[in-house]
């Protein structure tokens, strides 16, 4: 710009002296028969130098004025463009602000739908709950009332105490009910006990504790029956009443027991198993240990194969001090110990081995918590029952 001023005003003192030069000899011509003292002459160099000098000023704004313009007019357009640019970068932002605009009332509107939705899923789970846990109350309270009904048929505490002198009874079922039950009866001089493990746990389980038990006291009122007789007779109540026929894909429910006569005045006991062993620790100068362990008949209580065998009575002379055992399986599998493994009957014979000094009522705190420290915080997995009694 300061180029194209400094150019443009050299071109016109340039035109300017150019026309003066043409002018000033053109009136001395024309003034050559006129005197012209120094005076006038001065004069008119001074007029020739003013109208040069207005020439230039004259020539100098026009040259200012039009930059002037082309300056502003160039600044018009750019901010012209500018504005353009910017209307058009504001109708894109416009554009971009319309569309979130509608994304966030169409999530605003999914939103609500689905809070709606989550708020009628909430009410109806809460109202589920509230049904779930009045039927779960009216079933607890159900079950609650058959282990009134199951605990009435076990043997009373003041009844067991008449009979037996030392002895402890371990129960523990592993629901509010049980399928394990015991059984206690006492004819002249000998007294009979039971123990059983029904098939299943909780509800089924009673079911069958509770028509064992009934079994057991119509089979005792048939009169003096050996252990084998017993457990034979036992057998055919629950097969009829199970309509068992050994057919394939049918129930094969039943029950183990072990069960002994102990004939206080001949100093004997008779016993016969299904399932379930009988235990016997015996205490003497030669043999302070010493085990005696009499194995049961491997089969159940009800249908078995197609065979129904007879079972297997044994009779053993006992001395004092001698302790009998009768339990089902839930103490032996229950998990527990630093490696979370089943407690095993091996483990459960060296426990009673190293007590069975000891009365049975502390034989049964050693049991219990020998049983607590094993288990830990583990779920008991099973119904648990042991019975043992001294000589």
């Amino acid at each position: 710009m300061i180029s194209l001023f400094s150019g443009l005003t050299v071109f016109v003192l340039k035109w300017y002296y150019t026309a003066i030069s043409m002018v000033i000899p053109s009136q001395l011509e024309d003034t050559v028969v006129v005197t012209i003292d120094g005076s006038q002459l001065k004069f008119l160099e001074m007029q020739v130098a003013v109208l040069i000098a207005v020439l230039v000023l004259v020539s100098m704004l026009a040259v200012f004025f039009f930059c002037q313009f082309h300056k502003s007019r160039r600044l018009r357009i750019q901010n012209n463009m500018e504005i353009e640019e910017q209307q058009r970068s504001n109708e894109a932002i416009m554009q971009v602000l319309e569309q979130k605009k509608l994304e966030i009332e169409q999530q605003s509107y999914e939103l609500q739908e689905t809070s709606t939705e989550l708020k009628w899923q909430t009410e109806n789970a809460l109202r589920l709950y509230d049904e779930i846990e009045l039927q779960k109350r009216e079933l607890t309270d159900s079950i609650e009332y058959a282990k009134k009904i199951q605990t009435i048929l076990l043997p009373e505490t003041n009844y067991i105490n008449e009979i037996l002198n030392d002895y402890f009874v371990l129960f523990r079922p592993r629901d509010i009910v049980s399928g394990d039950f015991y059984w206690l009866s006492a004819k002249t001089e000998k007294t009979i006990v039971a123990v059983a493990d029904c098939t299943g746990h909780g509800v089924p389980g009673a079911f069958m504790s509770i028509m064992g038990i009934n079994f057991m006291d119509t089979v005792m009122q048939r009169g003096n029956l050996h252990a084998d007789e017993i457990l034979n007779q036992l057998r055919e109540q629950v097969i009829n009443a199970l309509k068992q026929t050994g057919k394939d894909l049918e129930n094969k429910d039943g029950m183990d027991m072990a069960l002994c006569i102990i004939d206080w005045e001949n100093a004997r006991i008779e016993y016969a198993g299904a399932n379930i062993s009988l235990i016997m620790l015996r205490s003497t100068p030669a043999l302070p240990h010493e085990l005696i362990e009499v194995k049961a008949d491997r089969m159940p209580i009800g249908i078995y194969e197609h065979v129904i065998r007879p079972f297997t009575r044994h009779t053993l002379p006992v001395i004092s001090g001698d302790a009998i055992y009768m339990y089902s399986d839930g103490y032996c599998d229950q998990f527990g110990g630093p490696d979370l493994k089943k407690f095993k009957k091996k483990n459960l014979i060296k426990l009673l081995m190293d007590i069975h000094t000891l009365n049975m009522t502390e034989q049964k705190q050693r049991l219990i918590q020998n049983l607590e420290q094993w288990q830990g915080d583990l779920p008991q997995v099973d119904d648990i029952l042991m019975l043992g009694v001294k000589i």
